[in-house]
Formats: C-alpha cells, sequence, structure tokens
C-alpha cells in the first residue's frame, strides 16, 4: 500500500509541472494568472463607462476562473464582485445580489485561505510609489505603499494514505502567485454593497457573518502589513453587519500603510463617510461632522484617483455632497468639476457622476446657471456611444427636477422640463425590466420585499414591528444623505400593505389605539397616493403656512431650525397672507406659482419632512374627546371589516366578519328609500327600509363589540369604502339607549322639532345624538391648514332648485340670498376661480349638481364648466379639488356641495374615494367644514336645506346650519312637481313629506373637534 501511495505521489508532483492549480476534476487555468487576464480587461471596460462589454468580459474572466470538484476557487471572487457592481449601475438589484453571494459563498467556502500567503512580500522595505502625474494636484501629490501585484500563496498539501482514503479534492503542495490584495478589495467591496442594497437587513442576514468569520487574521500573522489590509478588508465588512462604531475605529487605523495609501484605501474611507452621513441619534450632523465628512471624502476621490480605481471617485463625491452643508457645496462642486474634467479620457464612468455631483452641489447652493452647466456636460457624456448606466441617469434625472423646480416649475403643474425629468427618475425607479420582466432597481423596493417576506413568518415579533416603523416613518436623512434617488423611491413606495400588516398586529393584540392609528395612517397613505411625492409637497405647505403652535413636536423642531429656503418660503407664505387681507377678488396666480415652485424645490431637497398633513392620532387622544363624544372608525380589509369606537377615554376595536355581505345590504336599504332608484317610483310604499337598516346595524356592531349608545351626545364617523354610502343617521338607536337618548339631541334644535319627531319606538341615530363625518380618524380630531376669518358668504347657483323653469329658480335663489348678510352671488359661468378665492370669502356654496371624476376623485371640478355655462375666466383647469390643495394658501372656512352626486344614487355602487378624496383634500386645504350630499335632490327639498346653510352658517358653523336645515326639512310638505328627482309615478303619494329619508338623509357634514396637538410623537 505504501508503495502505490509513493508512486501516485510522485505522479500528482509530476502533473504539477503542467498545471500548477490542477486537482483531480479540476481545470487548468489558462496563463496561470489568479485573477484571470479577461477580469483586468472586463475592468478596463468597466470603468470606460461600457456596462454591457464589460458584463461579457467579467463572465468570461468568471469561467476562465479555476474550478475544481467543489466549484470555484478564491480568483473567481472579483469577477462575481465587478458583475454585482455592473448590474448595480444597470439597475437589476436581484442579479446584483446573486453574484455578491456567489462571492461570499467562495469566500467561506475558502475560509484559510489568508493564513496560505506569504506576507512577507508586504515587508521588505520597498520604496514609497509616486502616484500618477497628470492628475490634480492634491491626487498627484498621493503617495502609494509599495503593495506588490501578486503574493505567494501555498496551495495544496502533502498526499498521505490517511488524506487519500479520506478523499474529495486532492492538490499537490503548490506556490502560485495570485492577486492577493484585489480579491480582498473586491470581498471587500461586496460586503460594502451587500450593506448599500440590504440596509440594516443585511445585519441579520448570516452570509455577511459567516464571511467575517472565515476571513480572520491568520493565526500568528506578524506582517503589519498584513495586518493592516486585513484590518482593512474586516474594516469594510463590519459595514455589512451593522457595526459601524467599529467601521470608523479601523478607518483610523487601517486606512493607510506606512503613511500611504493601498488599495483598499478609498473603499474604507468611502465606508467611514457612508457610517458617518448618519449623524447622530436624531439624524443630526453638527458643521464640523460635515466638514470632516467631506474632507474625508476628498481624501478617498483623491486616492482613488491615484489608484486608478476611478468608479469610486462619483461614489466618494456623492457621499460628500450628501454631507456637506451650505459652507461646503463650493468645495465639493468644484472637486468634482476638477475630477470630471481631468479624468474624462481615463474614465467615462467618473467622469459623468462628478459632473452631476457638481451640478447637484451648484444647485443645493442655490446657483442654479453653474448647474445647468454641469448638467449639460453630464448630458454630452452620456449620449456617448457605450456609454450606458442606468443609475447615473437617473441621479441625473433627479438633478435635473431640481434645476427645473428652481426656475420656476412645480410637481403637479403644467408638464415641463420638471415632468419629463421625473418621468425618467421614475421608469428607473419602477419601471425597470429586464427580457420584458419587471425587476427591482432600488434599495428600499428591494429592502421592503425582504421585509413583506419576513412578515408572513414573524408577525407580532417585535423586529417586525421595527421594521414596519422604518418603512412607514418620514424618509431618514442617512438616505437622503447616501443616495436621493433611492430617498424618492421610498417617498413613492405604496406603504398599505404596511399599514395592513401594522393593523394585523393590532388585532392580534388586541390592541384598540393601535388599530385606530393603523387605520388613519392607511388612509392618510390613500390621499397621500394621488399626491406629488406621495404628499411630500403638501406637508411642506402646511410647515409654511399653518400657525406653530399647531404643529406636533417634529414639526415645531423643523420650523424652529428650517433650512434656509424653508425659512423664506415660510415668510413669502405669512405675508401674502397679510396682504391679502379680506379682499374677496381672486389672488395673484403668478405668486401663488412661485410659492409652488418653492415648495417643489424644498421637497427635492435633502430633509427629513415630517407627516404633518393629514394630522396623525396620537396615542394620548383616546383620553382628549370632550365628554359624550365619539369616533367611530372602519377599515375594509378584505371579507372583514374592522371597527374601533373611542370614547370615556378608551379605544375598544372590534372586526365586522360580514364584510362582503355588507355591499348588498346597503345597496338594498338605498334602493328601499328610493336613492337609486333612476326610473319608476321613487318613494317608497312603506317602511321596509328600517328593517333594512337594523340588519346593517347588526352587522356592523355584534354581540361582541359591546356597543353602547347612553350618554352618547356627538358621534363622528369616519367610513371606509361603500360604506361611505350608508348614512347612517337611518340607523334604529339602541333600545337599552332609548331612555337617555332624548338628553342628547343637540342643543341647536327648536323646542317645536322635538315635540314633532319621531316616537321611541323608532328613534333613529339622527334623532338620537349629532352625526358628523371625517375622512381619516386625524382629521376628525385636529384641523390643518389656515382659514380665512371672514363670514361673508359666496354662492355661485345654476338651474339647480329649478331646472325647467329658469325664472322660478332664479326666484328662490333671490330669496335665499335676501336675508344673508352682505352674499355674493355669481351664475355658474361668471364665478372666478375657486381655488384661489379672495380671503374675503368666508363661506362658499355650489347650489349645482357637482359629478365627481370617478376615475381621478382629486380632478373633480366643484362647479361645472361646459357649453350651457361657459366661463369668463381665461381658459385653464378651474376648480379642481388638486387646484385646492396647491398655493395661494388659505381659503374659505367652509365649502357647501348640496348638489354633489356620488354612486349612492347608481345602480352599482363604489368603493367611496369620490367622497374620501374631495373631503380629505378640501380639509387639507384648510376649509374647516364641509357639507355635501350623497345623491342630488335638488327642488324645494334642496332650496329648504340650502337657505338655513346661507343664512345661519356665518352665525353658527356649517354644522349646526346643516342640522337645522335637515330638521325643517323633516318637516316640511314638499311636492311632485317642486321635486326634480319625482315623476308621474310618485304622484299616488301625495301628500309628500320631507321626513321622506330620500330627502334628508342624503346630506353629510365633515368637521373636527378640533384638539391641540399632542405633547408626544407616539
Amino acid at each position: 500500500m505504501a508503495l502505490v501511495c509513493l508512486t501516485l505521489v510522485t505522479t500528482l508532483c509530476a502533473n504539477s509541472r503542467l498545471s500548477q492549480a490542477q486537482g483531480f476534476g479540476g481545470v487548468a487555468q489558462t496563463g496561470n494568472q489568479y485573477p484571470p487576464q479577461a477580469y483586468y480587461t472586463g475592468l478596463k471596460i468597466y470603468r470606460d463607462g461600457d456596462l454591457r462589454n464589460a458584463v461579457e468580459a467579467f463572465e468570461s474572466a468568471l469561467r476562465s476562473a479555476r474550478t475544481d470538484i467543489n466549484g470555484k476557487w478564491i480568483d473567481a471572487i472579483p469577477a462575481h464582485a465587478m458583475l454585482a457592481e455592473c448590474y448595480w449601475h444597470m439597475g437589476h438589484l436581484p442579479l446584483c445580489r446573486t453574484h455578491l453571494d456567489a462571492g461570499m459563498r467562495i469566500t467561506i467556502q475558502n475560509r484559510g485561505w489568508l493564513g496560505a500567503i506569504d506576507w512577507s512580500g508586504l515587508d521588505r522595505g520597498g520604496a514609497i510609489k509616486a502616484g500618477k502625474s497628470n492628475l490634480w494636484p492634491e491626487a498627484n501629490a498621493v503617495r502609494l505603499a509599495p503593495v506588490p501585484n501578486s503574493l505567494m500563496l501555498q496551495s495544496g498539501e502533502f498526499l498521505t494514505e490517511q488524506r487519500l482514503q479520506q478523499g474529495g479534492r486532492i492538490e499537490a503542495p503548490n506556490l502560485i502567485r495570485i492577486d492577493a490584495v484585489e480579491i480582498m478589495r473586491c470581498i471587500a467591496m461586496m460586503m460594502y454593497r451587500r450593506r448599500v442594497i440590504m440596509g440594516d437587513l443585511s445585519a441579520t442576514e448570516p452570509l455577511a457573518a459567516e464571511v467575517m468569520e472565515s476571513t480572520k487574521y491568520p493565526s500568528g500573522l506578524n506582517s503589519p502589513g498584513g495586518r493592516t489590509l486585513i484590518g482593512a478588508m474586516r474594516g469594510i465588512g463590519q459595514y455589512a453587519v451593522g457595526e459601524d462604531t467599529t467601521v470608523m475605529d479601523r478607518a483610523g487605523k487601517y486606512s493607510m500603510l506606512g503613511g500611504s495609501v493601498h488599495s483598499m484605501t478609498p473603499m474604507m474611507l468611502v465606508a467611514g463617510v457612508a457610517v458617518g452621513i448618519q449623524g447622530d441619534n436624531t439624524g443630526n450632523l453638527d458643521p464640523n461632522a460635515s466638514a470632516t465628512l467631506v474632507a474625508t471624502s476628498q481624501r478617498a476621490v483623491n486616492a482613488a484617483a491615484a489608484l486608478e480605481q476611478y468608479e469610486l471617485i462619483g461614489e466618494a463625491l456623492q457621499l460628500a455632497v450628501g454631507a456637506a452643508d451650505s459652507r461646503q457645496f463650493s468645495t465639493v462642486e468644484k472637486s468634482a468639476i476638477l475630477a470630471g474634467q481631468t479624468l474624462i479620457r481615463e474614465s467615462r464612468l467618473a467622469s459623468l457622476h462628478c459632473y452631476l455631483v457638481a451640478a447637484d452641489a451648484a444647485i443645493s447652493a442655490g446657483r442654479v446657471d453653474a448647474a445647468a452647466e454641469s448638467m449639460a456636460v453630464a448630458i454630452e457624456i452620456a449620449a456617448r456611444r457605450d456609454v450606458d448606466f442606468p443609475r447615473l441617469e437617473a441621479y441625473g434625472a433627479y438633478v435635473a427636477a431640481r434645476i427645473a423646480a428652481a426656475r420656476g416649475e412645480s410637481l403637479g403643474g403644467s408638464e415641463g422640463k420638471l415632468t419629463n425629468a421625473f418621468g425618467s427618475l421614475n421608469d428607473f425607479v419602477n419601471n425597470r425590466r429586464d427580457r420584458n420582466r419587471p425587476v427591482v432597481s432600488m434599495p428600499s423596493h428591494y429592502q421592503l420585499g425582504l421585509v413583506q417576506s419576513v412578515m408572513g413568518r414573524s408577525i407580532g415579533n417585535q423586529s417586525a414591528k421595527n421594521l414596519l416603523d422604518y418603512f412607514t416613518s418620514p424618509v431618514s436623512m442617512a438616505t437622503w444623505r447616501r443616495d436621493p434617488v433611492d430617498a424618492i423611491a421610498l417617498i413613492g413606495l405604496d406603504t398599505t400593505p404596511l399599514h395592513r400588516s401594522r393593523l394585523d398586529l393590532a388585532v392580534g393584540e388586541n390592541n384598540g389605539v393601535d388599530a385606530l392609528q393603523a387605520t388613519d395612517r392607511i388612509l392618510a397613505a390613500r390621499l397621500a397616493s394621488a399626491l406629488p411625492l406621495r404628499g411630500r409637497v403638501m406637508d411642506i405647505r402646511a410647515l409654511v403656512t399653518d400657525p406653530v403652535d399647531t404643529f406636533w413636536p417634529s414639526a415645531k423642531n423643523m420650523i424652529a431650525q428650517p433650512s434656509p429656503l424653508l425659512n423664506e418660503l415660510r415668510q413669502n407664505v405669512q405675508a401674502s397672507l397679510r396682504d391679502a387681507g379680506q379682499d374677496d377678488q381672486p389672488r395673484d396666480p403668478s405668486i401663488a406659482a412661485r410659492q409652488e415652485s418653492m415648495a417643489t424645490q424644498i421637497a427635492l431637497q435633502r430633509l427629513r419632512v415630517p407627516a404633518v398633513c393629514p394630522p396623525a392620532v396620537a396615542a394620548e387622544d383616546s383620553t382628549k374627546l370632550p365628554a359624550g363624544t365619539g369616533l367611530l372608525t372602519f377599515m375594509v380589509d378584505g371579507n372583514r371589516i374592522v371597527a374601533t369606537m373611542t370614547r370615556d377615554g378608551n379605544t375598544v376595536g372590534w372586526l365586522c366578519p360580514a364584510g362582503r355581505r355588507m355591499p348588498t345590504m346597503l345597496q338594498k336599504l338605498l334602493s328601499e328609500i328610493g336613492a337609486n332608484r333612476n326610473r319608476g317610483k321613487r318613494l317608497p310604499d312603506d317602511d321596509s327600509w328600517r328593517e333594512s337598516a337594523s340588519k346593517l346595524k347588526e352587522m356592523l356592531f355584534p354581540k361582541n363589540a359591546n356597543w353602547s349608545e347612553s350618554g352618547l351626545q356627538q358621534l363622528i364617523i369616519v367610513p371606509d369604502g361603500p360604506l361611505w354610502y350608508l348614512p347612517f343617521e337611518l340607523l334604529p338607536a339602541s333600545e337599552a339607549d332609548l331612555a337617555t337618548a332624548g338628553e342628547n339631541v343637540a342643543d341647536d334644535a327648536d323646542t317645536e322639532d322635538a315635540n314633532d319627531e319621531p316616537a321611541t319606538d323608532s328613534r333613529l341615530w339622527a334623532d338620537s345624538f349629532q352625526i358628523t363625518y371625517a375622512p381619516t380618524p386625524g382629521l376628525a380630531l385636529r384641523d390643518v391648514g389656515t382659514t380665512t376669518e371672514a363670514q361673508r358668504v359666496a354662492v355661485a347657483a345654476g338651474t339647480f332648485f329649478a331646472p325647467r323653469q329658469q325664472e322660478l329658480n332664479q326666484q328662490m335663489i333671490d330669496e335665499m340670498l335676501a336675508a344673508a348678510d352682505d352674499p355674493i352671488h355669481w351664475s355658474l359661468g361668471s364665478a372666478p376661480p375657486t381655488d384661489r378665492l379672495g380671503l374675503g370669502v368666508g363661506h362658499l356654496l355650489i347650489a349645482s349638481p357637482v359629478t365627481p371624476n370617478v376615475a381621478n376623485p382629486v380632478a373633480t371640478m366643484l362647479i361645472p364648466n361646459n357649453s350651457a355655462s361657459p366661463r369668463t375666466d381665461n381658459f385653464g383647469p378651474w376648480d379642481s379639488i388638486k387646484g385646492w390643495i396647491r398655493f395661494p394658501a388659505s381659503g374659505p372656512r367652509t365649502v357647501a356641495l348640496p348638489g354633489y352626486r356620488t354612486a349612492a344614487g347608481a345602480n352599482k355602487l363604489g368603493d367611496g374615494s369620490e367622497i374620501f378624496f374631495p373631503l380629505a383634500a378640501l380639509r387639507c386645504s384648510g376649509v374647516r367644514e364641509i357639507t355635501m350630499t350623497r345623491w342630488v335632490t335638488g327642488g324645494q327639498s334642496a332650496a329648504t336645506v340650502t337657505a338655513e346653510l346661507i343664512n345661519e352658517t356665518p352665525h353658527t358653523n356649517l354644522t349646526s346650519a346643516t342640522r337645522r336645515g335637515v330638521s325643517l326639512l323633516r318637516q316640511a310638505d314638499l311636492s311632485v312637481d317642486g321635486e326634480p328627482l319625482l315623476g308621474k309615478a310618485d304622484e299616488d303619494s301625495q301628500p309628500i313629506q320631507g321626513s321622506e329619508p330620500l330627502f334628508w338623509s342624503t346630506y353629510l357634514t365633515s368637521g373636527s373637534l378640533g384638539l391641540a396637538p399632542p405633547s408626544s410623537e407616539e
């Protein structure tokens, strides 16, 4: 047996002359270079800006890498690392992650290879090498450590009988030269990129930790050079496992070798800056920290240029502009322009990135023309043949959007360069495709996918809650500083699924307060989904418009220390409000356009903007509701409805399991009262609708809800979905609470009205307590925005009350206005644009049918614009709901729409969007109260209510005026001829009473309790 072993060893040693690294089942390495030459060729192509050909070269290098029965060897790591970098720039994060994982697994599989390196080659006292001489002075002055291009690695092992019996990969002892430092640099790069892509989730994934375990210092390593290089590699690796303080420590220790830069110096410094831009515990950077980070970034730029690692120059400069404050922007801009000019022949990748950073720094400093000049150069470079960097083009689109905003354009305004820039940005962020299949391009989106996969496995876990908090909170300053494109991608995420996960957690824990807060955020996110940057611009409008004493603590802090542009806009807006006085003439659109442009500029800046509008619900709010007041919310969640009730200091929740049957039951009720009967007789022949209303109540308030109406005086309801069409006023009062119901009727009801109320056994909610509605729980509790103090009423009226008799219609309007105090009367054609009414108009009423835009509810026009009522103002999209939440700030206190038409009057119910969005948008514009209808009545019935709205609102409030008008209507005698809803088939129902639900239950009013802001953000 010994003879056989000796013969085998002799044969293997002889074969080793043919291939230094070939083992059993292995493939010989062509040219005996590790990594292969194709890798270095690909590196040059990559740095020149040709991603497609670079990918081919790196794939060729991967195929040429050493392979044995265990797979690829460590010389394949650089190819995997650079393929990951290519796919990073191409916006294909799944493939990027695939190559990162592959390279890291090879690192783990070959643990111990660092101990096989002869590190003495680093410590032979070689001369310090001078840097390149064709760069800028600071880069020319860089001195390079004498690190050789390759080091000796001892490969294989002596073969023994025992080793042969073990089997597996067998290799004779060899000494081979490998570019060990480049392999280490690529391991560090993979770890850095992994953290960029996965964020804090990288630390929770075991692969990065295993790489750190497999790259420990070899035992007995005495080489200072070896310890420095390994320390630098591991220091960058600490970034991937979330040990950020260690990264900063290692950057100080291992970024230099004997006072000179080494191959990992640029990456080590970049990782240190990436940690530093996170700021303190609140995300803030003090001026000294900003200056230090910018200086460190410039050191990384100079070192990368001297080492010809051009791909890191733009990365370092982009971090620098994120860390810079107003005093460093010019420094970053000059450095970027100098590097861009110098490197145009060496690396189009670096040059393109540098000019984009220069434009970013210039626009951040307010130097619009300089930014445009740098952007023009960047566009020229990007347009060259074989230059393809989609991620950099998205960054360029972000900078171009900032330039367009600085030149007067705004998000949501007329189309122009800003719209085009955001279109390009959106294509990369949301519409990136590979072979016609969508791929994830942004780290925030990729992380969200990981979080959602975790949610299914660890619902209720505290780490899951923390992840939900991260993705549902305003974008952090660290994200804005590192990558503003990713920040915008994170803003653009639909967070509704995450908020629904929070709702599921709350339901599972039977936590009523959490369920209420989750409901509020779901509805707030729904409104934001229809607005530019998902409501970020609206938040900024609120920050510069609202009184400071209405803000939550985070908003107060931001206003106390505002950015220069935010401070300028707030002063501008406040001055325009003072100057407007109480003039009833439309306000100057040019001033509004400038303010809107400034708001867009701020929205695109690197700022953490708190969620101000609509206001959120604080944990302490359940204890702040007045006595006798309840807040009832519903959230349609698949086949179930999640409900909460807040009153008397407590919030309780319950489930309504029959959510799927609810629309059918509601449709039946609406049909029985005649609301959605478009043909034949509308008025009901009996009170069968009462039974349908009772069944709906039983479904919405099951026994386990422990529902009680005792002592309830005011109920604010936040419906969801089809429940917006339900007149809750028609629900029967609870029998157990009927004894006290009479005490809860609102004080503004006349005594004679009370005497005419229905008998106790048929009492409705409308007879028991005051009911108002709100689009979100936060808007039920608090107002937002500012509003005029004027009390003058303006009425825009069409042929609403007598459609076929214009003279009678005008007579009815005149009678309504006669008792009002100095009202303004417009025809539909002469009404000014309602979205910029003068602040002399305190109350606006549109007496005309208003048909919502169901496909895009925020585009709904409050005043119809058609050939029958042409507008006399200049042509334009007048009166759209979205116009109300743009500048100019402030407007009427109340808006009444007694002719609003929703799907409640149609044969098929909708999802309530045509009610939710207008209510939410008008409330967020500063309107305090809104009255609208679910279906249109017109005629004398509408005139009865409208007259009270016009005459009583200035003296009381819109809620009281609506309630009084409805009360008078319920006592009124009507006629078929005076009601456009009715026809010949209804003549048999004479006499007609206004107490029919068809006439009075269509009205709903929205307002708030006007609570003070909470003391805490919780």
